[in-house]
């Protein structure tokens, strides 16, 4: 992954919560017909997911019972908690305790953990046989078809996809009347389960809570599709005005936006001035103090892997941007120092350059497990000293 799209990458997790990926938007079918479109996609960003709070329990679709007697179909007038975690996500581990807790504390309900999204089939019943002991309720493992990715296991499928549920570890509560009474992290049963089990649970509000609690996926998701398909034919004049409708659509992806804006500017050879307007104005904004974002825009620049020579001014505006970068995190990050190395390099002034390298590769190596990128920052060193071994016998 290059730098700029680690940078991408940080900047849309900080503005939303997830990444993924659903509807396109691009074609401009005039004002009417945008108000049409704009109007159905808030309708279908609005709809309830297809499981939600409110809808039957799909069946219960697990390959084997790992511990406890096995439970084949929902009994009408009984209470379920369908909890799904995996042996390699720590906070399910950590509420198995708690978990067993509300088994003891809550005997007329059925728990149940299926261990989900998990391609080591033995996995779960290794861990078991090690920490199940003192874990009182029953235990299954997803059905995974054979020779499939554990993401297409029948549970992960119908509940958590359906349910667009994109962690664990998640709890769903199944009534005695056969439906999802709440869809909630394990730790935050209890708040739920005594008035489930009486009846007396308002799901409308708990099916309203959970609409709430997926909206943010979604609206991330068709963001990231919406810019892949901006970008996918390649950069020219419609992408910018693609680029900016999707802005005016997502004012919260700012930083995102400008800098995927200044990248194709700043490749284009002919565009020169343009992409420095670009620049300059995401500088003004708030974007301006985010060492990330700067650190992405001078490394577009001059990072080695750039098709072309940059202009100039370009290479100015890099050492700049770098330099207010470096400023930001007080010099202490390896990367940002990498980066106002380069800016350095290209704009000539290679001692300057070796220096800075240095100081990226003694901060690199206070981290024990940042061997590899020690390992990259020393090739760049090696680079700027024997440029500047040239420099010197001329």
């Amino acid at each position: 992954m290059t730098r700029f799209c680690m940078c991408l990458l940080l900047l849309a997790v900080g503005c939303s919560q997830t990444e993924s990926m659903p509807s396109n938007g691009s074609t401009d079918l005039g004002d009417s017909a945008s108000a049409i479109t704009a109007a159905s996609k808030d309708a279908n960003r609005d709809a309830p997911p297809a499981l939600t709070v409110g809808s039957p329990a799909p069946p219960l679709k697990v390959d084997r019972f790992l511990k406890g007697e096995p439970v084949t179909a929902f009994e009408p007038g009984k209470v379920y908690v369908v909890e799904f975690w995996a042996t390699w996500c720590g906070p399910c581990i950590q509420a198995m305790p708690h978990v067993s807790e509300l088994q003891s504390k809550y005997p007329q309900v059925t728990f149940i953990g299926v261990n989900v999204l998990e391609d080591d089939d033995s996995a779960a019943e290794q861990f078991l046989k090690a920490r199940g002991q003192d874990l009182e309720y029953r235990f299954a493992r997803d059905d995974v078809p054979e020779g499939s990715s554990s993401r297409d296991g029948a549970m992960a499928k119908t509940w958590l996809e359906a349910a667009e549920v994109n962690g664990i570890p998640t709890a769903m509560v199944v009534d005695a009347h056969g439906r999802i009474a709440n869809i909630t992290h394990p730790m935050s049963l209890e708040e739920c389960l005594p008035q489930i089990i009486s009846g007396e649970w308002d799901q409308a509000a708990a099916a309203k809570q959970h609409l709430l609690s997926v909206l943010p996926d979604r609206k991330s998701r068709e963001f990231n599709e919406r810019m892949e398909a901006a970008l996918a034919p390649g950069p020219s004049d419609k992408t910018q005005q693609e680029l900016d409708r999707i802005a005016e659509d997502f004012p919260e992806q700012a930083g995102v936006i400008g800098l995927v804006k200044f990248r194709v500017l700043s490749l284009d050879g002919t565009k020169t001035k343009q992409a420095l307007a670009a620049g300059h104005q995401l500088l003004k904004g708030d974007q301006g103090s985010n060492p990330e974002l700067l650190n992405a825009m001078a490394w577009e620049i001059v990072g080695p892997e750039r098709p072309k020579p940059p202009a100039d001014e370009l290479k100015s505006f890099a050492l700049e941007v770098a330099r207010k970068a470096d400023d930001l995190v007080n010099n202490k990050h390896p990367m940002v120092a990498d980066t106002l190395a380069r800016a350095l390099f290209v704009n000539g002034d290679t001692q300057a350059a070796v220096t800075t390298q240095r100081r990226a590769i003694a901060i690199a190596k206070t981290n024990p497990r940042a061997t590899g990128l020690v390992e990259e920052l020393q090739k760049r060193l090696d680079e700027y000293e024997a440029a500047g071994s040239v420099d010197k016998q001329k």
